[in-house]
């Protein structure tokens, strides 16, 4: 008999915590199509793949295509680091973890959708550069704070090891998670939702990343006002 793995007990009790993790994934999802189908055909969160892309430019002699996956690399653990120190930095000034690297990762979806809606979503070969290695710097920023605030066991971008962890789980342990499928889910519906939007109005498709993740900050700013007692994000 497969049992079903049961989430953490204390994030099950914070309030609006589901809705605000589902809505980071879409927007993972969003933006990874963002990057892929408009900023030059590389990952924003796919650190793996990218990995790969510079091998490939380095063999292939394609040094635009290595340059490109290894800004994004570049950009990511930045973002990364910002994330990290956001977190620490609400820590030790004792406010909650959650909204101060979401407010960051915020600020940088929002200017580059901006910035993208100013150039009528066609933007120049160096600009189109600058707009992958920013989000893909936001992305690093909503990765690491994540895992600075709730845990190695939260994701809301990388899939594969929490993959892999099912499997494993269901094969030795006979757990299921759903957690891994809900995320697998959420990631494919935010890539599909950028693609369709990206196909029927071209210039509007970036909004999604950043209105996911301004929704995610605002259920997790209102949360704790709805239950003190819950811990923090």
């Amino acid at each position: 008999m497969v049992k079903c793995r049961r989430g953490n007990p204390a994030h099950g009790r914070e309030p609006g915590y589901g809705w605000a993790a589902g809505l980071l994934t879409l927007s993972a999802g969003a933006v990874n199509a963002w990057g892929f189908l408009a900023l030059g055909g590389a990952f924003t969160s796919v650190m793996t793949a990218n990995s790969a892309m510079i091998g490939i430019g380095l063999g292939s002699e394609d040094l635009a295509l290595g340059r490109l996956a290894g800004l994004a690399v570049l950009c990511y653990v930045l973002g990364a680091a910002g994330g990290s120190w956001a977190v620490v930095g609400a820590r030790r000034a004792s406010r909650s973890a959650g909204i101060g690297f979401l407010l960051l990762e915020v600020v940088l979806l929002w200017a580059v959708a901006v910035w993208w809606l100013s150039v009528d979503g066609h933007p120049s070969g160096w600009a189109r550069t600058a707009m992958l290695g920013t989000v893909s710097a936001a992305m690093g920023c909503q990765n690491a704070g994540v895992r600075a605030a709730l845990g190695t066991h939260v994701t809301t971008a990388y899939l594969t090891g929490l993959l892999t962890q099912a499997v494993v789980d269901a094969v030795t342990l006979r757990r299921f998670q759903r957690r891994a499928l809900t995320t697998m889910g959420l990631l494919i519906l935010g890539a599909a939702t950028f693609a369709i939007l990206e196909r029927l109005m071209h210039g509007f498709a970036p909004l999604l990343g950043p209105v996911f993740v301004t929704a995610a900050s605002l259920i997790l700013h209102l949360a704790p006002r709805k239950r003190r007692g819950a811990a923090s994000y």
